[in-house]
């Protein structure tokens, strides 16, 4: 059963525009600084009565002891959806819950008489087309879909970069990476190149202006040399605290 495709810079020309969609690269400025970095991707697939459960909860795992702690520490996820999402197919979160740290899900879950419809969650019920924000760290889950509506959720996130610069990947990354200058451009300059695909298609658009690649723009083109050397296998550079 298709739940989860990755690479979607490389596989789809519609999804890398996307990537590069100044409204959202935006938004990505504003909550994580100019030199923002990019996290992963992934495509997120709620099949109509067979989607699966994620049970609840919290991304990260690099920060959540360290003294500068805070509430944006470990990014953030857009989600675009691609059908309408429903209580029944969609994600759910608990609000607030990024601003008190680890939280301990088991626990919560058994003083709720074990059930996992937990008190206060609310789900991200959108139209298509909607794009959804999520704080990584908050607690969040969706249930199976026993609906007859199907749900695509284009995932995509970003960090502070003080978060990952010289830390060790994490998650599903190679346990030996060291986040280091060269990684981190490496991967931010998929961001440079969805901005060129998509200004090559929307040419009446303002291209975003990705601080970090001011100046670089022309060595980053969407050109098959720039698609072998940077778009290529990305996602083997993904940037996973």
């Amino acid at each position: 059963m298709l739940y989860l495709l990755y690479g979607m810079c490389q596989t789809m020309e519609s999804a890398l525009r996307l990537y590069g969609y100044p409204g959202l690269l935006a938004i990505a400025e504003a909550v994580n600084g100019a030199d923002f970095v990019p996290y992963n991707d992934a495509i997120f697939v709620k099949q109509p009565g067979l989607g699966g459960s994620v049970a609840w909860h919290q991304d990260g795992v690099t920060h959540w002891d360290c003294a500068h702690w805070d509430a944006g520490i470990h990014g953030f996820n857009f989600q675009v959806q691609l059908y309408p999402c429903t209580a029944a197919n969609g994600l759910w979160v608990m609000p607030g819950t990024h601003k008190t740290g680890r939280i301990d899900i088991k626990q919560r879950v058994k003083d709720n008489g074990d059930s996992e419809r937990l008190p206060g969650a609310v789900p991200l019920v959108c139209k298509a087309g909607d794009v959804t924000i999520v704080n990584r760290q908050m607690l969040h889950g969706s249930f199976a879909n026993t609906s007859p509506d199907l749900r695509i959720s284009i995932t995509f996130g970003f960090h502070h970069r003080a978060s990952v610069l010289r830390q060790k990947a994490a998650l599903d990354v190679e346990s030996d990476d060291i986040y280091d200058e060269q990684r981190i451009f490496e991967r931010s300059a998929v961001i440079a190149v969805a901005i060129d695909a998509r200004r090559e298609h929307h040419p009446q658009e303002t291209s975003f202006r990705y601080q970090p690649f001011v100046g670089k723009e022309d060595d980053y083109r969407l050109t098959d040399e720039t698609f072998r050397r940077v778009i290529q296998d990305y996602n083997v550079k993904d940037l996973a605290i």
